[in-house]
């Protein structure tokens, strides 16, 4: 069994192996992984020194495998209750960050949080649009995904993306 603990200034992988001899189970081997500098980098911005390092790397699960997916490769993201639904243009992943704590661990400047439930990668927006009172971002993927954004957050998006 492979279990992924984050804590503000630590990634570690946790495994749990049995342990078997001639006569069957003997006992259990447990063997921690601190993943936090292939994962994470300190900030280096006056002022941030009690806040959790930046994540370079995003760990998550994919076949009971613990994945380090590049952050560059991200489209965007989508809060699941606790955890987030992480999307790249080809596959989807589980992660057990909250999508309130990627946000606190990921550059600001391109990754934007554009609704509750969504947060972006800027590189990847290709369309605003507003239809009535209803604004979404589409993002480059082979299907156009459409991520809602919420009236709240589309005038800071309008502005990054120099639209206002």
């Amino acid at each position: 069994m492979t279990m992924m603990i984050n804590i503000p200034d630590r990634v570690l992988l946790i495994k749990v192996s049995k342990m078997c001899g001639d006569d069957g189970p003997i006992g259990t081997s447990m063997v921690f992984f601190d993943l936090t500098d292939i994962t994470t980098s300190p900030r280096k911005e006056a002022g941030e020194e009690g806040k959790p390092r930046l994540l370079f790397k995003l760990p998550v699960y994919k076949n009971n495998r613990v994945v380090l997916v590049n952050l560059n490769d991200v489209v965007h993201f989508k809060a699941e209750g606790h955890y987030t639904n992480v999307y790249t243009e080809n596959e989807q992943f589980l992660c057990n960050l909250s999508l309130s704590d990627l946000e606190t661990r990921l550059d600001s400047l391109q990754y934007v949080r554009v609704h509750r439930s969504h947060m972006i990668n800027i590189r990847f927006a290709c369309a605003f649009e507003k239809v009535e009172d209803q604004c979404a971002i589409i993002m480059k993927t082979k299907d156009e995904t459409r991520i809602p954004v919420s009236r709240s957050n589309a005038q800071k998006l309008k502005s990054m993306l120099g639209l206002s």
